[in-house]
């Protein structure tokens, strides 16, 4: 459960309902106890505390649901797809479609086995991850990669830019006042730097996702699947 439509408010609203409910209820049983009415107020103080404990529990459901819907949260950075060029020579075009928003699309000639993707993220803490802060992350390099050491020692490195032009509104912000505020507030948790690696396969197409823990990729059609198959 996520709260990305007006529907998914009512499992909040509910419980705070109910917790409203239930303090309306013991109020007015203080009220009738003031005025020893103590049926009156037994049966309506005892009816707020069960619905008290009914929200509370339900509160808790809800929580802990939310919290699994955002710490697990994925979302599609790129599409990522492969066309042989010079097989004999292993030199490969990637074309990379950024799925972000952002419409940059970069073509890289790549030569290897393998094509990685990294880079830099930036995690929160949990309970920045339930208000809804999803983990962000800056793509760094599209790189070439081998399936032994032994196979890539002595070759040449083919790699291309991803990282693209910086934030529009970063031009507005005074240097450093984000990582300040983000530093007060320490809601960060850790900032490190994350890739993945797909083989190279003429014709496979792959998703590259954002998980709250970093990257991780999809292989998309059969010629993909087939490959990765064969890797492991």
């Amino acid at each position: 459960m996520s709260f990305s439509s007006p529907l998914d408010w009512y499992w909040v609203i509910a419980p705070l309902a109910v917790a409203v409910l239930a303090a309306l209820l013991i109020l007015r049983g203080l009220f009738h106890l003031a005025r020893a009415h103590f049926g009156a107020a037994g049966l309506q103080g005892v009816s707020g505390l069960v619905l008290g404990l009914g929200a509370l529990c339900l509160g808790l459901v809800v929580l802990n649901t939310q919290t699994y819907a955002r710490l697990s949260a994925e979302r599609p950075v790129a599409e990522v797809t492969v066309a042989a060029l010079h097989p004999a020579v292993q030199m490969y075009r990637v074309t990379v479609r950024r799925l972000d928003g952002t419409g940059i699309t970069t073509q890289c000639r790549i030569q290897g086995d393998e094509w990685l993707m990294s880079a830099a993220v930036q995690k929160w803490r949990p309970w920045a991850n339930i208000l809804g802060l999803d983990s962000t992350y800056r793509l760094d390099q599209l790189a070439n990669k081998y399936f032994s050491a032994a196979r890539g020692n002595g070759r040449a490195i083919t790699a291309c830019d991803l990282t693209g032009p910086p934030p529009a509104g970063r031009a507005f912000m005074p240097r450093g006042l984000s990582t300040w505020l983000m530093n007060s507030a320490q809601a960060e948790q850790r900032r490190f730097g994350s890739a993945i690696y797909m083989p190279l396969t003429d014709g496979a197409i792959y998703r590259v996702i954002m998980t709250q823990s970093g990257l991780n990729a999809d292989a998309v059609n059969p010629i993909a699947r087939a490959a990765v198959a064969r890797r492991l």
